[in-house]
């Protein structure tokens, strides 16, 4: 189940999720381009279709985590309910997943 998180609409912060490598053993992916969207959390899954630029929390070993400032000051969302996606591009892979839902109220 996707984590749930709750931010206020007055606060720019940034939204973090962890990243996990499958393979190969000891890869670290910060290296990679990292983008974020966020569509309407409805039923069934919206594809996003707009991507914003994130980027890779401090750290030199796992867990990885991704993350982009929303907000104000950031990317700007209404009060209401989103999912969070993310897109890793790699090469040959470009893995998207929906980790995450956020609550801005």
């Amino acid at each position: 189940m996707a984590a749930v998180i709750t931010q206020s609409a007055l606060s720019t912060q940034f939204v973090q999720v962890p990243v996990t490598v499958l393979s190969p053993l000891g890869y670290n992916p910060t290296s990679d381009v990292v983008e974020f969207a966020f569509t309407p959390a409805t039923y069934p899954a919206t594809a996003p279709t707009t991507w914003v630029t994130g980027s890779w929390a401090a750290g030199t070993q796992p867990p990885w985590w991704a993350q982009c400032l929303v907000g104000p000051g950031g990317t700007p969302l209404t009060a209401g309910t989103w999912q969070v996606w993310v897109r890793v591009t790699d090469s040959p892979e470009r893995p998207v997943f929906q980790p995450a839902t956020l609550v801005i109220e």
